[in-house]
């Protein structure tokens, strides 16, 4: 059985824990040479040793998805090591929730160069590999709180809202070189770090809202993912699907 995304190249941002970490392992699985881009190296490492484990191709990635340089670094790279890059997913963030008069300069900044800008800088560093390699296919990772209202996560929002936009206007602008864009809206899910700041209590309150009445896993998103960067999905670009079990819906 021919594997989905046999002989393409994946550069993966914050590829080394929870839906960035599932993410890489799926592509892998599906014969995709995975680059795991990633802040922490250990991470990263632990990440291309469990796909080399099981039979997979990757190479670890340092770097800073808000830094410009550091994403056209990990985007040369990649081509060096396997040709070039055919599929991109901006999937790294970082986020505080809370009052937003309790957010200073320093922490927004931070929010908007990595959760955004980071977008922007994957999109300018792989669009010239895309090109030469005759297309591809870019996923970012949204949020439901791009079109729903957050308290305490004004910011979180407004940048998941840019996310979106940047998805239909990234669509529209790299069709004509057969490259698409698209997002996945992730519903509560259980990550490494989630876990380490949603108490129990918290995750029965958030299955409880889910119509299906389940959490998310890393590994729903995954299969996403692998399914939006197929040829399964080649008439698809621009839109962002919400794998969330039926939540943003039902509170719309």
């Amino acid at each position: 059985m021919s594997k989905r995304l046999e002989g393409k190249v994946a550069l993966v941002t914050g590829g080394g824990l929870g839906i960035g970490r599932a993410i890489c392992e799926a592509y892998a699985r599906e014969g995709a040479a995975v680059g795991v881009f990633d802040l922490k190296p250990e991470l990263a490492e632990a990440t291309v040793a469990a796909i080399q484990e099981a039979g997979g191709q990757a190479v670890a990635l340092v770097g800073n998805a808000a830094l410009r340089a550091d994403v056209f670094e990990a985007a040369a790279k990649l081509k060096q090591a396997f040709g070039p890059v055919t599929l991109l997913v901006n999937n790294a963030m970082w986020n505080r929730y809370g009052p937003l008069e309790d957010q200073d300069e320093t922490m927004i900044g931070r929010m908007i160069d990595v959760g955004f800008k980071g977008v922007i800088w994957g999109y300018q560093a792989v669009l010239p590999q895309m090109r030469e390699a005759g297309g591809g296919a870019i996923v970012n990772i949204a949020s439901p709180s791009a079109v729903l209202a957050m308290k305490h996560g004004i910011m979180y929002s407004a940048i998941k809202a840019a996310v979106a936009a940047a998805t239909r206007s990234g669509a529209a602008e790299f069709g004509p070189d057969n490259v698409r864009v698209t997002a996945i809206a992730p519903g509560p899910t259980q990550t490494d770090g989630a876990m380490r700041v949603v108490t129990d209590e918290g995750w029965e309150r958030r299955r409880e809202r889910i119509p299906i009445r389940r959490l998310g896993q890393p590994a729903d998103m995954a299969n996403a993912a692998v399914f939006l960067a197929s040829e399964e999905a080649s008439f698809i670009t621009g839109d962002m699907i919400f794998v969330d079990g039926g939540i943003t819906y039902a509170f719309s």
